[in-house]
């Protein structure tokens, strides 16, 4: 029997958590699709998709190895793989599998096509060592794909919103105080290369939007109100001076009357192709 998300989480927590994650879809869902057709994921593949999450990335990948590609998803968070589950069945993608383990301790059984994962590795004690254990369920020239963001840089507003202004402002200085890695997207050449692969393929994506309908205010609202804990911890802000509730109206109405256009966070997508070995005589081998 599954786990009860309750008793994992605290029932406000889980849906924060799960509002925010969906609404990251809807934001960086349209950059990563385009990635991994650009890094070469195609129907037939097996993949394996990095701390899955609620599963949107799989169901990106699901969709481009149709009909016959399969995907796995790992996810240490037992509730956020119940979560996937749930989507998928409610998708009806019945070549999504989703395991709950510790990517960076786990063995994985079978051999994957791809290996593909989105603002994953900054998450990991060490990004280059646990690739390269993942690699050892990779096939010979097999594709590892991963997005990182760079929250180096700043979310832009153009003319400038007061909230969205406020709202980056309170979100830097909380990361920078927690000593968050702000850069893990502009690192990912080097942790390719560390790993043991050749020097990746790059490219650069950010969610760009504008007008009230847009939904790039609620998540940038909803990413905020998972960082508040730090912004009363560091008193960066009180909670009278944030008035979560009320702050992606006021993006909204800033949006409107000043026709302003925001670029939130950008992230890089690196892929590479695993080296064919050689054999003895000096000859790659498939």
């Amino acid at each position: 029997m599954a786990p009860s998300l309750a008793s994992i989480f605290p029932a406000d927590r889980i849906l924060q958590e799960r509002i925010r994650l969906l609404l990251q879809a809807k934001v960086y869902d349209p950059l990563t699709r385009r990635f991994l057709v650009e890094a070469g994921i195609r129907p037939g593949m097996r993949v394996l998709d990095v701390g899955s999450g609620i599963g949107s990335v799989s169901i990106l990948a699901s969709e481009l190895v149709e009909p016959r590609g399969t995907v796995v998803g790992i996810e240490s968070n037992p509730a956020m793989v119940e979560l996937a589950r749930r989507r998928a069945r409610g998708t009806r993608k019945t070549n999504i599998t989703y395991v709950q383990g510790d990517v960076e301790s786990m063995d994985l059984t079978g051999r994957f096509d791809a290996i593909v994962g989105r603002f994953v590795l900054r998450e990991l004690r060490d990004a280059a060592s646990s690739l390269r254990k993942l690699m050892r369920a990779l096939a010979p020239a097999g594709i590892v794909a991963f997005q990182e963001k760079v929250l180096a840089i700043p979310v832009i507003s153009l003319p400038r919103m007061p909230a969205v202004e406020k709202a980056r402002t309170w979100m830097d200085e909380a990361r920078r105080r927690a000593g968050v890695d702000v850069a893990m997207g502009a690192k990912l050449a080097k942790v390719f290369v560390v790993a043991g692969l050749p020097s990746p393929s790059l490219r650069l994506d950010a969610p760009v939007g504008h007008g009230a309908k847009w939904v790039g205010y609620e998540y940038l609202v909803e990413t905020l109100r998972g960082m508040l804990p730090l912004m009363y911890l560091y008193d960066i802000a009180s909670e009278r001076e944030i008035a979560i509730e009320r702050l992606a109206e006021e993006m909204r109405a800033d949006a409107t009357e000043r026709e302003c256009l925001v670029i939130l966070t950008p992230c890089v997508g690196a892929w590479a192709m695993r080296r064919r070995a050689k054999s003895r005589s000096g000859v790659r081998r498939a």
